[in-house]
């Protein structure tokens, strides 16, 4: 028989037989919200999940102990960019990108919502640069086959050499227009959930989600022609997943937010727009007269 092991607020709790697990649930001992794995799962889930599990006894309940606690170690669950005790390296990077898509909830459910900023911006400009690098890479290549197509009218007078430099020049600088969004999204969207009581956390709790989800998100930039259309969707479904679990708040309020966000930029775009247009009339009634 599979033994349960048992996860609580990054705790292990040991591990249980399916009858002790059902005794528990029954006590008081353990919660449906405590995490929970046994082989062959290939993830871990909440306890309320787990519907095979016995009728509780009638023995005393709350007396579970947990078989080999000698054995066990603690489980951490947060990301594995988070994890490591040394400067976390590009298998901690890879680690983490996979626990952000194959478990989402679970990991950002774990992730520590305090510690610095350090660590999630290193982990953002990484696997943004370089999938951003290489969806200019793509870009680059479509340019110097077909100027015309990719840039217009902009392409005359342009030599290759000059559309080389336009490019690098684009990566060079993009660690820190990556820095930049990213302090300015986390700030919209935490601005937007306090508007709908999503946030209940401070504000490098929505920064960390907004960086793990959309550093890890961004690798789609990888596949060509399509990548730039995967990754938004991608970045945004999976940003919501975050907030809502590093925040401990429901998806409504959460989607609600980023409603609430797409109305604010929208309106400001159009007031842009409105006030550009107003110039530009006033400026050439100024000269017709």
């Amino acid at each position: 028989m599979a033994l349960i092991h048992i996860n609580r607020n990054r705790e292990n709790l040991g591990k249980f037989t399916d009858q002790d697990v059902a005794d528990g649930l029954q006590s008081g001992k353990f919660l449906p919200t405590d995490l929970a794995w046994q082989e062959p799962m290939p993830a871990w889930q909440e306890l309320s999940t787990f519907k095979d599990l016995p009728p509780p006894s009638d023995v005393e309940l709350g007396t579970a102990t947990p078989v080999a606690m000698e054995d066990s170690s603690p489980v951490s669950i947060e990301p594995a960019w988070e994890r490591t005790t040394q400067s976390p390296g590009l298998g901690d990077a890879i680690e983490t990108i996979k626990q952000v898509f194959f478990e989402p909830a679970t990991v950002f459910r774990q992730m520590p919502t305090s510690g610095g900023y350090n660590r999630p911006i290193r982990f953002y400009v990484l696997t943004g640069w370089v999938s951003g690098f290489t969806a200019v890479s793509y870009q680059l290549v479509a340019s110097l086959l077909n100027p015309e197509m990719f840039l217009g009218e902009a392409s005359k007078g342009l030599t290759q050499g000059t559309i080389i430099t336009i490019f690098l020049s684009v990566g060079l600088i993009l660690p820190l227009l990556l820095m930049g969004g990213l302090f300015v999204s986390a700030s919209l969207f935490h601005f937007s959930l306090r508007l709908v009581g999503g946030a209940t956390k401070p504000f490098e709790a929505t920064f960390r989600a907004i960086a793990y989800a959309s550093g890890a998100t961004s690798i789609l930039q990888f596949i060509p022609l399509c990548g730039g259309y995967l990754y938004p969707i991608a970045n945004l479904i999976y940003s919501v997943i975050a907030l809502r679990e590093a925040h401990r708040t429901e998806m409504w309020r959460v989607v609600l937010a980023l409603l609430l966000l797409l109305i604010l930029c929208c309106g400001i775009i159009f007031a842009m727009a409105a006030v550009i247009v107003g110039l530009a009339s006033a400026v050439s009634q100024g000269f017709s007269k």
